[in-house]
């Protein structure tokens, strides 16, 4: 099991009132697997994100990435975990606009051990000629082309994305899960994508549903469809 969650609970504090984020969550994936998360905002896939991300600690509970407990690590050894095995995908893109597409790429390079060739990986997300323009000179599908380019140059073995295609249109968000299609076949990226648009779910090899803080359902995709064939 390349990625497996036991037990997992975060509690909040607000003010003297405990807020249960995530309520005895477990679940597990295998690498190379597609998976998404679903469920309604406030249900807790966020917060599930961030922690299996190592953005946040959890309360208590167990996080496994390749058998390496990670759920209670300290910041230093979090930031180590992030910068070695996680890539991270946004609703919003979160390029530096006085950077060049290929120097926001290149920023994040230095922090894989076995980066992947920036130029080539440019090519194979359809970025080919765009490299010395700025952010601001692309479209909204190309900009989260080039931050999918950036959480994947150092080579991780887990991508994260937090609704990847929330702030697009259907064409282009078509286009974006193409291309994770593409970058899971391509180099066998465990993929984890969490949205409350139920139609993505078609395309995962393993589909997660998430409500009040607990997995309600975890099951195999056995009808899969190509993301070009997806509607919404």
């Amino acid at each position: 099991m390349f990625l497996k969650v036991d037990s997992l609970v975060k509690k909040y504090m607000s003010g003297e009132t405990e807020f249960l984020a995530l309520n005895d969550v477990s679940f597990g994936m295998e690498k190379g697997e597609i998976g998404v998360v679903l469920g309604p905002s406030g249900s807790g896939k966020s917060t599930l994100m961030n922690i299996v991300g190592g953005l946040e600690n959890a309360t208590s509970g167990s996080v496994k990435i390749e058998e390496n407990e990670i759920a209670q690590l300290n910041s230093k050894a979090l930031s180590s975990y992030r910068r070695s095995f996680v890539g991270f995908v946004f609703q919003f893109y979160n390029l530096i606009p006085n950077l060049t597409i290929r120097e926001n790429i290149e920023i994040c390079a230095h922090l894989g051990k076995e980066p992947l060739d920036i130029d080539q990986l440019i090519q194979k997300v359809g970025l080919e000629g765009q490299a010395t323009k700025f952010p601001s000179q692309l479209s909204g599908g190309q900009q989260q082309r080039v931050a999918i380019a950036r959480a994947l140059v150092k080579n991780p073995k887990l991508l994260l994305c937090d609704e990847p295609t929330g702030a697009l249109d259907y064409k282009t968000s078509k286009e974006v899960l193409n291309l994770f299609e593409e970058i899971n076949q391509n180099f066998h990226t465990t993929i984890v994508m969490i949205t409350h648009n139920d139609a993505l779910q078609n395309m995962a090899h393993r589909i997660i549903k998430i409500k009040d803080g607990q997995i309600k359902s975890n099951k195999i995709n056995e009808h899969r469809l190509p993301a070009h064939d997806i509607v919404w």
